[in-house]
């Protein structure tokens, strides 16, 4: 029996035909805002408050408060073009004054402030303070805005700051192998932090705690549902984001990274019959009433994914497929007739490694690929559009084109 009645406001996002009123793009941009609201006020509360604070205490608030929200405005300007640009603390009409700024302002904005951040934000943390963001969570938030605007040269200065600091590492388990078992390590629900992410969201687990809600999102939404390694049957999915056949389909033959980090579907507690309903098994965590398991924002893995693509050098793509057991490029194993240029490969490989990572969409987009391999996309929905309410409450606004 099904609890929940399939999305259809998920469903406009996932078929792009999205309607201005869609509630989950306004949540999405109401969100955002807020949390721009938060680190703006934090902003002018350090900077005015008549509290004494050690100068080495201040900067690493303030560079914490700068990279969040140069974070939130890197993921609004690639989902939505032009936006508002509120870098201070404002009164609520106020507001009004703001309109949308063009991205290559934005991008300016934002590569401003995190390398301001850098200088003032540690290389790492201790004790309870570990999960926090450095100087180099900066730099990897930097590599991907350059390789965005199509300065791969500055780029891959920032990957090189990361590479070359040696606090990374495949090695997520830190036995001395780069292999399958750190994969699993990495994304266990206990793990936290460890050297192959480089900036992760982090949760708690327990009653009374931030919890992940990632899980929930993207399980099956059926009565009959239950996650693998368990047999209780409250448990309750929504159903979002399900794996494409397409993305199923480009899994290599033998690629452990596909029963790792996918199921097909799942087997019906009553009936007892194998249901078709593909499900990312990365937000795996069986502790499912209050789960706390962290979501890697960018990982090692990505980093040299990356490095590749600005050296033209496949030793990094290498690395990361040798850690999973797969064919190198260069070889005569290697699928060269479906991937047959370094960028494909790269391309191939950032789909395999990094799905249900939030890369896929932004990936195509600056590499000029989208409109080829997502067929249901035209030009004019490249951009999210600008919430319907946003701009009934300040007419001010724009929308963008197509909408």
């Amino acid at each position: 029996m099904l609890l929940f009645k399939p999305n259809f406001l998920l469903a406009d996002l996932r078929e792009y035909r999205i309607p201005t009123h869609n509630s989950r793009i306004l949540t999405a941009w109401d969100r955002a805002y807020k949390g721009i609201s938060i680190c703006n006020n934090i902003l002018y509360q350090l900077e005015n408050t008549e509290i004494e604070i050690n100068s080495t205490a201040l900067n690493e608030m303030k560079g914490q408060a700068i990279l969040i929200r140069s974070l939130i405005y890197f993921n609004l300007v690639r989902a939505f073009g032009a936006i508002p640009y509120i870098d201070k603390k404002i009164a609520p009409l106020d507001a009004y004054e703001y309109l949308r700024v063009e991205p290559a302002t934005i991008y300016e904005n934002v590569i401003e402030d995190l390398n301001y951040a850098k200088t003032i934000l540690p290389e790492k943390w201790t004790g309870n303070n570990i999960g926090r963001v450095t100087k180099f969570g900066a730099s990897a938030i930097l590599s991907k805005v350059h390789l965005t605007i199509g300065d791969k040269g500055s780029a891959k200065v920032e990957l090189e700051n990361i590479i070359n600091s040696n606090l990374f590492s495949l090695d997520a388990n830190q036995d001395g192998n780069s292999d399958i078992n750190d994969l699993e390590f990495l994304f266990d629900a206990d793990t936290k932090n460890c050297k192959s992410s480089v900036l992760e969201v982090q949760y708690m687990a327990g009653p009374n705690a931030i919890n992940s809600g990632h899980q929930a999102s993207y399980s099956p939404f059926y009565y009959s549902f239950s996650l693998p390694g368990d047999t209780r049957l409250d448990y309750r999915g929504n159903g979002h984001n399900s794996p494409s056949d397409d993305l199923i389909e480009e899994f290599e033959n033998g690629d452990p990274r596909k029963d790792m980090f996918l199921r097909t579907g799942y087997i019906d507690q009553e009936s007892g019959e194998f249901v078709y309903f593909p499900f990312t098994m990365k937000f795996y965590d069986l502790n499912w009433d209050n789960p706390g398991q962290n979501v890697e924002i960018i990982r090692y893995a990505d980093i040299l994914l990356m490095y590749s693509e600005v050296t033209d050098d496949p030793l990094y793509l290498n690395m990361v497929r040798a850690r999973a057991g797969m064919s190198l490029y260069g070889t005569d194993d290697y699928p060269s007739d479906k991937y047959p240029t370094l960028a494909l490969a790269i391309e191939h490989e950032r789909r395999i490694e990094l799905c249900h990572e939030f890369h896929r969409l932004f990936d195509l987009v600056r590499t000029n690929r989208a409109l080829e391999k997502i067929p249901s996309l035209n030009t004019n929905k490249l951009l999210f559009p600008i919430p319907q309410y946003a701009i009934d409450v300040n007419n001010e606004l724009t929308q963008n084109p197509g909408y």
